[in-house]
Formats: structure tokens, sequence, C-alpha cells
């Protein structure tokens, strides 16, 4: 293996063609600790822009623009469990922890990624351009706003990665964060706040998957049925296919479905469908969320689609659902 440093802030593997982000990369290029500063890879041919701020060594944005017609393969190492909400802005990238096995981050697409000491990889491809934005804070932080009754809500942090969402406005959810200057104290309380609040919009699918079931699966003998329904929640908007599903756990599909029904009560895809409604109604409680939006995050193709599985399950739509539980919250408040 060759290893040869560049300006001692990236290191190239140039037999195996990987660029590894360095600490020294940021502390260099961040004149004003407290305020956004700029990276670029030097000897790289193309575009390559990383737009980044970090508060007190513990929040840390970065939104990155790269466009090449070489492809790059980059990855940093983490020593510390660091949570990372991954939002993607224009073109694929791929991310993972393991270059031979990425997932694929479009446009819309919204991920959580734990790393617990691990080495974490980018794939952006030659020619077409990439942005993506990605939040980062140590997952020690986030656990010390949960009491000893949220312990459930904990695994959340134990998903090595998930999908939260599809479809989304990004550019719009990541705003506040990059239209604030940080030129002072109250900006950056301001931006922290604004970053911490939406990362806590976007763990909420992720906690509504982890609530305890209507059957307790057995911890022994159910790990399959456990890790397949892991992979339905992961995959809400493009789940496999109940043979896919199978074979990723090692069972056939008659087992699985069968096993899923023991433990769930519901078959899998009877179980998922009725998931995705159950999120469905916690979103609507808020009113800033669309119809739309909701049925993209739950999974749904479209929101007539989530609106006609909505009624035939409930017996009235989403709009009336909505309307009646806003309804209770304000007879609650007075």
């Amino acid at each position: 293996m060759s290893i040869q440093p560049i300006h001692n802030l990236i290191v190239k593997d140039t037999t195996a063609g990987v660029t590894q982000v360095t600490p020294g990369l940021h502390e260099r290029c961040a004149f004003n600790p407290l305020g956004w500063y700029d990276i670029t890879f030097p000897d790289n041919k193309g575009e390559s822009h990383f737009r980044c701020f970090r508060l007190a060594e513990d929040v840390c944005f970065t939104k990155s623009t790269y466009q090449s017609d070489e492809p790059l393969l980059s990855k940093i190492d983490y020593h510390s469990d660091t949570t990372l909400m991954v939002f993607g802005l224009k073109g694929k990238s791929q991310l993972g922890f393991h270059p031979s096995k990425l997932h694929t981050i479009n446009v819309g697409d919204i991920w959580l990624f734990n790393l617990t000491g691990n080495t974490f990889y980018r794939y952006s491809s030659a020619g077409a351009p990439h942005e993506m934005a990605v939040l980062k804070i140590p997952t020690q932080r986030l656990k010390k706003a949960f009491c000893e009754k949220d312990e459930i809500f904990s695994a959340i942090f134990t998903m090595p990665s998930a999908q939260v969402a599809v479809q989304q406005k990004n550019q719009e959810w990541i705003a506040p964060l990059i239209s604030n200057p940080l030129h002072n104290p109250f900006d950056r309380i301001k931006a922290e706040g604004s970053a911490l609040e939406l990362l806590a919009h976007w763990l909420v699918p992720l906690a509504q998957s982890v609530q305890p079931s209507e059957a307790p699966p057995n911890p022994v003998h159910n790990k399959p049925i456990e890790r397949a329904r892991h992979i339905l929640v992961s995959a809400l908007a493009n789940p496999p296919t109940l043979y896919e599903l199978a074979k990723e756990v090692g069972m056939s599909h008659t087992r699985l479905n069968r096993d899923f029904k023991k433990t769930y009560g519901k078959t899998v895809f009877c179980w998922l469908r009725s998931y995705r409604l159950d999120l469905a109604k916690t979103y609507l409680k808020d009113p800033s969320q669309s119809i739309t939006d909701i049925a993209h995050l739950c999974g749904f193709s479209s929101a007539s689609h989530f609106t006609h599985a909505f009624r035939n399950h409930e017996g009235f739509t989403p709009v009336c659902y909505r309307s009646h539980q806003l309804q209770k919250a304000s007879q609650n408040e007075k």
C-alpha cells in the first residue's frame, strides 16, 4: 500500500484510491473556530467545496459540493460515538461503513447514521454534481435528553443507519442554518437551537419505530423477525419484497410471514401498512406538515394513495383526523 501525505491534511491511498479526511484539514481552515469556514480538497480536479461551522467542538454542520471528471472516494475516522443526519440536496452521493456496501443518498432523502468508532466512507461519481448537508453531534450529548422512562427510545442510537424520509424540500429544512451569519454569540446560540430542533424533528419517525410492539418478541428466538422489522422501518419508502426480506434474514418467505404473525399478530406487509398509518397519525398532529409531505414521510407514493389507505383503515380522511386531533388538543388547553 502506498500512502502519500498531502499538506498533512488529507492522506491519499494511491493504491485503493481513497482520500482520507483528517482533523488537521478542519483545524487549518477554521480561522474563526466558532464561525463559518471553507474547505477544499487540494490537488483535486474539478470543484470540491465544503462550507462548515462548528460550535464549541460539539455541533458541526457541513454543506458539501463535489463535481469532477474523476470520482471521489473519501473517508474519515470517528473515534467516539457520533450521530449524523444527512440531507440529500443534488445528484446522488453514497455513504456507508464499507466502500463495497454504501447507501445511496438521493435528492430529498434524509438519513441517520450512528458511528461508534467507525470509519465512514463517501463516494461521489464523476461527471454529475453532488451536493448534500450533514449535521453532526456527539451521540452522548443527545442521550442526555433521555431520562430513565425514555430508555426504549435510546434504541434509535443503536441503528447503524436508517432512511428517515424521502422527497423532502431539504434546502428549506437547512435554510435556518445556511442563512445564519454566526457573527456573534447570539447568532451561534440560535444556530445551535436550529440544529437541535432539526435533529429532534427527524428523530420522531425513528422513535415511532422503536415503540413497544403489540406482542413483544421473544428476545432469543425471534431475532430474525426483529431484524426484518428493522429493515422495513429503515427502508420505509422503498421496502424490499417479501422474498428479498426473507433472504436478508435467512428464512423462507413462508416461515417469515408465519413467524412475523406469531410475533406481531399480522403478516409482514399488513404490519407495515399499520405501522405507516400509525406513524402518519403522529405527523398529523403537527399542523405545519402538509398531507403530501406526510404521505412521503410514511412511505406512500402519493397523497391520494395515502388518503385512500387512511380512510379504508380509519373510516375517515387524514384531514378529518387532523381536525379532530387539533380540536381535542385545543379543548385540553382550556
